[in-house]
């Protein structure tokens, strides 16, 4: 039987949480890792593991067919690439934090060296890498990331989202909103439980039972936003608002804060002014899309 994902040799700069995660991850599924940083200290645990620690940044570069690099900022990468010479037919692939005007002038560099450039988002955290459960977002050429794809799968799931460069930086924002926003109305909940009296524990394994159908009902409001379809056989607009009142109430009258929970009454009110009352609690989207006071 052949191997779907052959050992590749790849290179990380970045020795952070983040990186040091990246590489790991890498090690662990079997490929040839260079590490660098600027700290050499940083790279002596990954280096008992199995990684070969670079002296430099070309060297590091020089070593490995693709190196991800996931340094503290455009500025450190900038740094640490400079004075790097061309580097024929290899791949630089960024996971850093940086914006879309940033990772534009990096693609530029790589080109001027004879690269090729993968910007990527990471959609998760270091435990999340290492465990093979991130998602990371990447834009660029196609062909290049399906090249690469059997690589990144070692720290998750591989989506590409586009061919431009500074999208995969733009979709992270995008994700942000979901992704913070959840999880502070999941401790928003936690803090009406605990004010409350009731158990945290119960709170916390019916958040874990709900969760499956919550995506479901996610996926289903999806399509109707795909379709720009809003009708509905179950709550309208106007029924959510009010139960999300009993919520309001309850924060009000045992001085919990509101201000999460006023958020989304907001929203839901906003959109029953502009006449999908009816509707289902997807149609909050059009408000959405147009922007608060247009």
């Amino acid at each position: 039987m052949t191997n779907e994902n052959p050992p590749r040799r790849v290179s990380v700069f970045g020795l952070g949480r983040m990186g040091a995660a990246l590489a790991e991850a890498l090690l662990n599924a079997g490929h040839e890792v260079t590490v660098w940083n600027r700290t050499a200290a940083k790279a002596e645990p990954l280096t008992a593991k199995g990684a070969r620690a670079a002296a430099s940044a070309a060297e590091a570069l020089a070593a490995s067919e693709v190196t991800i690099i996931c340094l503290t900022s455009h500025a450190a990468t900038m740094e640490a690439l400079n004075g790097v010479t061309a580097l024929d037919g290899r791949t630089l692939v960024q996971l850093s934090t940086m914006t879309p005007e940033e990772s534009r002038e990096l693609a530029l560099w790589a080109e001027g060296r004879n690269m090729r450039y993968l910007e990527g988002s990471i959609l998760g955290l270091p435990t999340t890498v290492l465990a093979g459960s991130a998602t990371v977002i990447f834009s660029g050429p196609e062909d290049l990331f399906e090249t690469h794809a059997a690589l990144f799968r070692a720290l998750g799931t591989p989506l590409h989202l586009s061919v431009d460069i500074g999208a995969a930086v733009m979709f992270d924002r995008v994700w942000y909103a979901y992704a913070f926003t959840q999880l502070v109305a999941f401790i928003q909940g936690a803090a009406m439980a605990h004010k409350l009296g009731f158990s945290l524990d119960v709170y916390f394994e019916t958040v874990r039972a709900r969760t499956p159908v919550m995506v479901e009902q996610c996926m289903a409001r999806g399509a109707m936003i795909a379709a720009r379809s809003y009708e509905t056989a179950d709550a309208s607009m106007e029924v959510w608002a009010d139960a999300l009142e009993g919520t309001l109430d309850l924060c009000r009258e045992n001085g919990i804060d509101d201000a999460l929970p006023a958020a989304v009454m907001e929203n839901l009110r906003r959109a029953s002014a502009a006449g999908h009352g009816d509707s289902d609690i997807a149609a909050v989207f059009e408000t959405l899309i147009e922007g608060k006071g247009r």
